[in-house]
């Protein structure tokens, strides 16, 4: 089963996410990039879900951007408005897809998979090659 990551500072959003995705997933979750990394330490992700494209934590984006590339994983950022800005800000960090809240929560579920079926097929290229 794989791992999701979250981060999300609002506690109820925190808890609907767990409860979205838990029957199907591993979910751990946390309130922020500190916690975040702190977690990577010790727990592996094959994806993180959650955002902090609107901290002010520099140090802490480049912390998580470097464990997605190292571990070559998807991170899908969820922003807090529609706003392009925000999703720049969030691929020149590495992410992968960016949702903007309020979002459809199927819609959401299958960016998920979408995520994991592109990863595990990158994956298995790079072990064949």
């Amino acid at each position: 089963m794989n791992t999701i990551l979250i981060i999300e500072k609002h506690d109820l959003m925190r808890m609907f996410l767990l409860n979205l995705l838990g029957g199907e997933y591993n979910v751990y979750a946390v309130s922020s990039p500190q916690e975040a990394i702190a977690w990577l330490k010790s727990g592996n992700a094959d994806l993180i879900l959650g955002g902090f494209v609107d901290y002010q934590l520099p140090p802490d984006a480049l912390l998580i951007k470097e464990y997605v590339q190292s571990k070559n994983i998807p991170w899908i950022v969820l922003t807090e408005q529609d706003k392009s800005e925000q999703r720049i800000k969030a691929f020149s960090l590495g992410a992968k897809d960016c949702v903007s809240k309020p979002f459809n929560p199927v819609e959401l579920k299958l960016r998920i998979q979408s995520q994991f079926s592109q990863f595990s097929f990158s994956r298995s290229l790079v072990s064949v090659a």
